[in-house]
This record gives structure tokens, C-alpha cells and sequence, in this order.
């Protein structure tokens, strides 16, 4: 069969339903392998929002998302993308032409040092032809889903894509019989880690994005519930531990000034699955940190650890739960994790006594007023700026899945695109999609690709007329505020020339009946809000 053929079978049977991407015409043979088997090419107008489309697809389905784009400013187009997938754990694998060497050799538009390039944002860069498609193209897609996951990038040429290979369908079921399995850390390593957790009165949990990956919300839940510990997540991990749960303190990093005096006054430190990327600020220990996780042991944002314990998530979360003893956490402990999610939702995360309402809505109250009357499955997907930080803490999330930043990289133009991905994995969910001005800005194009695949969710357009994040810290030090304010746009005048349906709203009345009404129309619907950006600095914890 062609190679093109061979990965499209391949992924078909690996469960890949679609592909995203910009296509080129060089690599028209690939895109109609995968037509041939049934799996529908999903085309955007910028490379970037399908890598965000791609990578919260194949964080909710566990399969890779796959995409496809052409050779030179396709690839170079897809950088973020490509980065925050590597830099956030999500699993996506990356088509895209490269030119044949004898065509190089004469013609040399378009070139880029693809391999190399790719090679400084993935977890696997390399190039497939017809010699090496059977081994290369199961490696890749391993690759790309086992600890840690995250992005891999395979250019073909059209030469090598339509070139036959010796392989046939009884060979490609026997590839995909082989399945992965993880290790647990030695006996002795165990001892010491279940003694110090035995020992501790006030310990605490910092579960980071490793738990997301491994899919570990459950066994994260009943470790932390069987050894009475309070637990924090970093940004990216929101919703693996339910924020209804009296143990449950909130986001480690912004808004978290209560969290910062409890992991003072912890006497023991459990970290499990954390990652650098995905860490607001380090925390320098006084006590034991055992850390937990798949692939490292000594994150350095969480330090010194005492003891790691590397392997299995799961199988090391139920083995300690299975060994630990009889625990004997302090009653005080236990109330302080409440105060402190109570003081985190209620000062500082407050309305301030200067807010004027006919000033706008206050950000903070968006979410907060939204969370009272949507599904607790309700999906969400928050773009970069001063919006995201209000996420992580005003955001209540109840479940694994359910809340999706890029934290690695943390690119604008991120939300409308994962929100999409999110929606056709999970399409009895409701998905929202917060994004600020600025974000919305730099990919309004993609509303033509979300009113054509009619994907139906809310889209939620935080409006201060300013890059609120940056600003901020302009305005703290008495800079010049020009490079991050712009004038007012007619947003909803340009949603409604896309064909699709805006609401503008400017009181909080406004936005709980407007919202309410898109979640009835169940149609591509965005929410135009105009906000009182100075409430942002009010904040206590101000961004």
C-alpha cells in the first residue's frame, strides 16, 4: 500500500475520527488517505487554532489529535501550537510536507530546517518516508501519549507519502496490540515516604498536570481523602480535585495568598505530578517534600524534595494508600484548608468597596455569577491575560476534563480553538470559551471556522480595550501605557458579519440573561462583555 495509505489505516484503527489543519498542496495525498478512511479533515484559518483544536481533543479522548499542515510557513505558522501542546502535556501529532532532496537540490522555496525546528518544541521531531513509516509512525504515536505526553512532529514529502510500503492489515493489528506499562518506585523508597506521611499532623497536596495526563482525579481524590491531607492543584490541573470538597483549598500561584501561609505552616509536602511549566511561582521548603510523579521526581519549582517516589502514578497513590497507617491529622489543619478556600472566594476574590456597577461588570463576578447556573460538566476554556488568573480561583470546577488554559506557553488566541476541540470530544458538555479583547483579536478569523462546522458553545468576550496583564504592572511602576491599550471596537458588529449570534451586556442582570439564553439556543452564540477593567487592580492579589 502507499505510505500515506499505511498512516492513514494506521490512526484509523488507533481510533482517530479527524484531523485538523491548513492544508497545502503538498500534502493533498495524505489529507485524501485519511478521506478514504473515513476520517474528515477539519480545515481552520490560522495553523495555530488547530493545534489548540487537536490538543484538548486528545486530552479529553486520550487519542492523539492529529494535524496537518503544509511545508514552510505552515510549520513555522504552527510554533505555538506546536510548543504549548509539548509545554502543556497534551498529545498531538503533527503532518506536514517537507521538500523531497532532489527537489532541494533545484528549487529551494520555502525551506526550513524542519526537523531541527521541530525538534526544539516536541517530544519527537523526525522524518517519515516509505523506509521507516511501520516502525517510525508507531514509535510517534507512543510517543506522544505515554509519560509525559505531548507533541510529535513527523514532515513527509509528497514524493515519499504516494511510495509503497510492504505492510498490510493483519501487520498494522499486530503493532497496535503491544500496549505500555509503567514501573513502581523500590520497597525501600516506599518505607521512608509512608513514614514521614505517618508522622505528619498538617500535611499538604500540590497536585500539578502530571495527574491530568495519567488521568489519576480518582486516585488523587481517595489518597487525599484517606490521609486527611487539605489539597491544592496548579492551573492546569483545576477540576481533578472537586472544589466542593471541604479538603479542597484552591489554585497554588495566583489569588492564593491564604494557600502561600498554609504550605508555611505544613509540616509535610506531597507533590504529585507537578511541572515547572505549569508553576505560577516556586515554593523553597522548610519541611519534607515527597514528591510524586511519571517522569520526574525533582521538578525544580517545588524543592528540596526529600524523597521521590517515580513510576506509576496510580499504582504509587494505591500502594501508599494501602500502607499507610492509622493518621492522626490535627482538627485545626482540617478547619484552616476550609477558612482558607473561604478567604480565597470571599476577599480575595471580593468585589472591591470602590466598584461602581455603571462602571461595567466587574471580572471577577463573570465567572462567579455564570458558575451559579450552568452544568457542573459545563466545559470551559480560558484565554491568556488577567482573565485567566480569575479562572483558576473564580472558576468552581467539579470535575476532571472540565477546565482547559495553556499554561506551558500560555499564547493569546488559545480559548476559541481549544473550546472547539473540546466540544466535538465531549459534545454533550456545554463548552464556554473566555477570551480578552486582545486575544479575540488576533484570531477573529476563526469565527469563520466556527460558524462553519456550527459547533454549538458560548464564546465570552472580556472587554477593557487593553492588554489588562501587562498594563497592570505598567501602571504599578508609573510606565507609559501605550504599547498596551488600543481604541474601543465594534466587537459585536463583528461577530454578526460571521453570522453569528452577539450579545452585548454591561450589567451583571445582563449577563446572567444573556448567557442563559445562548445555553437554550444551543448554537454558536458570543457574549460581548464590557468590563471594569480598573477592578483588576483593586484586587488584593492583584494580577
Amino acid at each position: 500500500m502507499l505510505t500515506c495509505d499505511f498512516i492513514a489505516k494506521y490512526l484509523k484503527k488507533r481510533g482517530v475520527k479527524q484531523v485538523f489543519g491548513t492544508p497545502g498542496s503538498d500534502t493533498i495525498s495524505l489529507i485524501n488517505a485519511f478521506s478514504d478512511q473515513g476520517i474528515n479533515y477539519i480545515l481552520t484559518h490560522h495553523e495555530n487554532t488547530a493545534a489548540y483544536m487537536a490538543s484538548t481533543y486528545g486530552e479529553i479522548t486520550g487519542i492523539p489529535g492529529i494535524v496537518i499542515v503544509t511545508k514552510g510557513p505552515g510549520v513555522t505558522n504552527l510554533a505555538s501550537g506546536i510548543a504549548s501542546a509539548y509545554l502543556d502535556r497534551r498529545p498531538i501529532i503533527i503532518f506536514s510536507a517537507i521538500i523531497d532532496p532532489d527537489l532541494l537540490a533545484r528549487n529551494p522555496h520555502q525551506d526550513v530546517e524542519l526537523v531541527s525546528f521541530g525538534g526544539l518544541i516536541t517530544k519527537l521531531s523526525e522524518e517519515l518516508t516509505s523506509e521507516n513509516a511501520a516502525e517510525l509512525m508507531d514509535r510517534a504515536y507512543r510517543t506522544s501519549i505515554e509519560p509525559r505526553p505531548g507533541a510529535v512532529y513527523l514532515p513527509i514529502s509528497p514524493i515519499q507519502a504516494i511510495k509503497d510500503i510492504e505492510i498490510n492489515d493483519e501487520q498494522i493489528d499486530s503493532m497496535i496490540s503491544v500496549t505500555y506499562t509503567q514501573n513502581l518506585p523500590e520497597k525501600n523508597d516506599f518505607d521512608f515516604a509512608i513514614k514521614l506521611i505517618n508522622k505528619s499532623k498538617r500535611p499538604i497536596v500540590v497536585a500539578g498536570v502530571g495527574v491530568v495526563g495519567s488521568k489519576v482525579s480518582n486516585d488523587l481524590i481517595s489518597f487525599v481523602q484517606s490521609i486527611q491531607s487539605p489539597c491544592c492543584v496548579t492551573l492546569q490541573a483545576v477540576g481533578n480535585y472537586p472544589c466542593d470538597d471541604p479538603l479542597y483549598i484552591g489554585m497554588y500561584g495566583w489569588f492564593g495568598t491564604p494557600i502561600d501561609e498554609m504550605l508555611k505552616k505544613a509540616d509535610t509536602i506531597i507533590t504529585i505530578g507537578l511541572d515547572g511549566w505549569d508553576i505560577i511561582r516556586p515554593f523553597k521548603s522548610q519541611v519534607p517534600i515527597i514528591s510524586i510523579d511519571s517522569v520526574d521526581v525533582n521538578d525544580r519549582t517545588f524543592q528540596p524534595v526529600t524523597q521521590g517516589l517515580r513510576g506509576d502514578i496510580s499504582g504509587i497513590l494505591d500502594f501508599l494508600e494501602n500502607n499507610i497507617g492509622q493518621r492522626n491529622t490535627s482538627t485545626e489543619w482540617l478547619s484552616l484548608a476550609k477558612q482558607s478556600f473561604n478567604k480565597i472566594q470571599d476577599y480575595e476574590l471580593g468585589v472591591s468597596t470602590d466598584y461602581n456597577p455603571s462602571d461595567g461588570i466587574a471580572p471577577q463576578s463573570v465567572y462567579k455569577e455564570i458558575r451559579k447556573f450552568v452544568p457542573k460538566d459545563t466545559i470551559i476554556t480560558a484565554d491568556a491575560g488577567a482573565h485567566k488568573s480569575l479562572a483558576s480561583q473564580a472558576w468552581l470546577s467539579y470535575l476532571p476534563l472540565s477546565y482547559f488554559v495553556s499554561n506551558g506557553l500560555s499564547p493569546m488566541g488559545f480559548s476559541l480553538g481549544a473550546a472547539m476541540g473540546a466540544k466535538i470530544a465531549s459534545p454533550e458538555s456545554p463548552v464556554i470559551s473566555f477570551v480578552g479583547d486582545g486575544g479575540f483579536l488576533m484570531y477573529a478569523g476563526e469565527l469563520a471556522t466556527w460558524k462553519r462546522l456550527n459547533i454549538p458553545m458560548i464564546q465570552i468576550i472580556m472587554v477593557d480595550n487593553a492588554l489588562t496583564q501587562v498594563k497592570s504592572k505598567q501602571l504599578k511602576r508609573g510606565y507609559n501605557t501605550e504599547s498596551t491599550s488600543f481604541d474601543k471596537v465594534e466587537y459585536k458588529r463583528i461577530v454578526e458579519s460571521f453570522g453569528i449570534e452577539a450579545i452585548e451586556v454591561s450589567k451583571v442582570t445582563e449577563l446572567v440573561e444573556g448567557t442563559k439564553r445562548a445555553l437554550q439556543l444551543n448554537k454558536p452564540v458570543s457574549i460581548i462583555v464590557n468590563l471594569d477593567g480598573s477592578e483588576y487592580l483593586r484586587m488584593p492579589s492583584a494580577v
